[in-house]
């Protein structure tokens, strides 16, 4: 990916912002708080990222009240030999993280994938969860990809479906938060110009502030529903901006049983079943929770 230099910065507002849902599990979109005063975040990230890293006011954003170790790199890839760029080669995710160790932050936001392959895409996801886990962090928060070309779309769904297996991760929508604003991104819709630098930078702060807090989630079990009868509940979210949106992630709802977006699930159950299923929370910012729950249906 051949990347551009975004222009200044204007400045902008922060907006710190929390998504987490609660149906019968507690959400998994926050981590235990670190009482200190310049809590140390490590930001690995592609050209894209350098949207934020060139420019004051998004450094500003990204640092208030954050000790924040940039690295970033052009035509960075996650485990692959990087891209050349200007007769230099970046080290990939993978050799970021080998040569940090145990120096690198309990909270590491990744802005990476831009340059990977599609087909080695799943597989470079789980080797550097696994790597990152392994040197120590905590929380990882990642950025997913603008969806500008048709395998970043699956790109996003394998970040998703590792989202479900390790509760450590959290999926910071940027595909979403961006959806509507063209004039963020220079003509090949991935890279930012300086409102596109200051708006990721207020999503990622907001991300990394949500995870050095503790969960606002209630634990409320979805009721029993029973065949024949009308049956309504509704899945809560707490923190973050409002309205949120839910959808099924994984599992199935019993026969006759639907969720809407609002997160109510309504209908009449046709037989009786016992089944698990997985819900996505996004909030209006874009950041987004799971959180699983057993529904039952007796005759």
């Amino acid at each position: 990916m051949t990347p551009r230099y975004p222009p200044g910065v204007r400045g902008h507002k922060a907006l710190v912002v929390v998504a987490s849902c609660a149906a019968a599990l507690v959400a998994i979109a926050s981590s235990a708080a670190a009482d200190v005063a310049q809590p140390r975040v490590t930001l690995i990230g592609d050209s894209v990222m350098t949207g934020m890293q060139w420019h004051n006011d998004a450094i500003a954003i990204m640092q208030a009240g954050l000790d924040v170790d940039w690295q970033v790199a052009v035509c960075r890839r996650l485990v692959a030999p990087s891209c050349p760029f200007n007769g230099q080669q970046a080290p990939s995710l993978l050799d970021v993280v080998q040569k940090l160790d145990t120096n690198i932050a309990p909270i590491v936001v990744v802005g990476v994938g831009y340059n990977d392959s599609e087909a080695l895409f799943a597989q470079s996801v789980q080797t550097s969860i696994n790597a990152l886990l392994q040197a120590g962090v905590q929380r990882i928060l990642w950025l997913n990809l603008r969806e500008v070309r048709h395998p970043y779309v699956h790109m996003n769904a394998i970040l998703q479906a590792a989202a479900l297996r390790y509760p450590q991760l959290a999926i910071v929508d940027w595909n979403r938060y961006a959806r509507s604003h063209a004039d963020w991104f220079q003509t090949d819709g991935e890279h930012l110009v300086d409102a596109g630098g200051v708006a990721m930078a207020t999503l990622a702060h907001g991300a990394v502030m949500d995870a050095l807090s503790p969960p606002a989630a209630r634990s409320v079990k979805l009721p029993v529903a029973h065949v024949g009868r009308r049956y309504v509940a509704r899945l809560a979210a707490a923190g973050g901006a409002a309205p949120y949106r839910w959808r099924l992630a994984a599992g199935r709802l019993p026969r006759g049983l639907k969720l809407e977006a609002a997160g109510r699930i309504t209908g009449v159950p046709t037989k009786a079943a016992r089944v698990q299923a997985t819900f996505w929370a996004t909030d209006a910012s874009g950041l987004t929770a799971t959180c699983s729950d057993v529904l039952s249906v007796a005759r």
